[in-house]
């Protein structure tokens, strides 16, 4: 009799305890809402991803969980989906109420998020509080937010996750869902930085107006100078496709052009002092010139009437005879007579 009733209190106990385990794993599951709850019904245009059981939060933390999901018409051609929750009793909410499914990882797990802007429950003694939400009221459309479309949002930048590496492309896409779904800490440190940025240009507007300044006679420059700017580009471009050309034209020039700057070279550095009294005498030649430049620009005014009275007399038949005596050079302390010592009879 013994030897039977004990494996029958070993499978009980065996049974009990398999039980209790799969109460706490369907309750671990399940994430119930511990309390009295209250249940409210929110209409959402869409809650994609979103499931029975996903938590509802207020401020961040849990106070309940999504309890059905219903699809319903609108009545108009349209529809909806409307949202059971059931929020713990001691979170009273207001008729000022807003709820928004968003993401709560990079899985894509939802939940949805109350916010209310009345949150301070004044008691109802006073009269003059926030309108409670009754139990089982409806939270409508205007006060409602769909989930950001992940997938549509993430391809639209694309292009750019190509080109980073997978750390940098986890932290981006991290913070663009946090933006775009309405997380208040990211937010507000994005507005802190363009607020920053505003301030940094308002203290520095002297500096921006004379940029911009300079930028728009810079750029009236080059729209008067249009043409130029235009043979300029060109010549860049024939020069850079002479470069990508991959033909030794160029090769050719520069050390044609390295060698007549050899050769240049050491021709001044043979002619030594030579070159350098050439230069110093042709200076003092046009420093002398320069000082005559009235007497020389009055030859050459009243060179065509001499042409003139030339031409004239010579028109009649008569026969005129021009002698050059002396033409000289000279050049600092050297002169040359082109046409030697020798004169005709006239000259002397």
């Amino acid at each position: 009799m013994n030897a039977d009733w004990k494996p029958l209190a070993k499978l009980g106990a065996f049974c009990a305890t398999g039980a209790a385990s799969a109460l706490l794993v369907v309750n671990t599951l399940s994430m119930p809402v511990p309390g009295h709850t209250v249940n409210y019904t929110a209409q959402f245009h869409s809650v994609e991803g979103l499931n029975v059981g996903n938590p509802v939060t207020m401020n961040g933390i849990r106070i309940g969980r999504v309890e059905a999901i219903r699809f319903t018409e609108n009545g108009d051609g349209t529809s909806r989906a409307d949202v059971e929750i059931e929020v713990e009793s001691a979170h009273r909410l207001t008729t000022h109420v807003n709820a928004a499914v968003r993401y709560g990882d990079m899985l894509g797990a939802r939940y949805i998020a109350l916010a209310d802007p009345d949150g301070r429950v004044i008691p109802l003694s006073t009269g003059n509080g926030p309108t409670i939400l009754a139990a089982g009221a409806t939270i409508p459309l205007s006060q409602t937010a769909p989930a950001v479309d992940l997938t549509a949002l993430l391809n639209g930048f694309k292009p750019l996750f190509d080109a980073l590496n997978p750390r940098d492309v986890n932290t981006l896409t991290r913070g663009f869902v946090e933006t775009f779904a309405g997380q208040s800490q990211t937010l507000t440190t994005l507005l802190v930085q363009i607020a920053s940025m505003t301030k940094s240009m308002t203290d520095n507007q002297d500096i921006y107006a004379r940029l911009i300044a300079n930028m728009t006679a810079l750029l009236h420059d080059v729209s008067d100078r249009g043409p130029q700017v235009q043979k300029m580009l060109t010549g860049l471009q024939h020069l850079s496709a002479s470069v990508l050309s991959g033909d030794d034209e160029l090769a050719t020039l520069i050390d044609q052009g390295n060698a007549v700057l050899a050769t240049l070279a050491s021709t001044v550095n043979q002619t030594g002092d030579a070159y350098g009294d050439t230069i110093s005498s042709l200076k003092d030649m046009l420093d002398t010139w320069q000082d005559g430049s009235g007497e020389f620009t009055k030859l050459l005014g009243n060179l065509p009437q001499f042409a003139d009275a030339v031409n004239r007399a010579s028109s009649y038949g008569g026969f005129v005879s021009l002698y050059l005596c002396n033409f000289t050079i000279k050049i600092a302390k050297h002169e040359a007579n082109i046409f030697g010592r020798r004169h005709s009879e006239v000259c002397q």
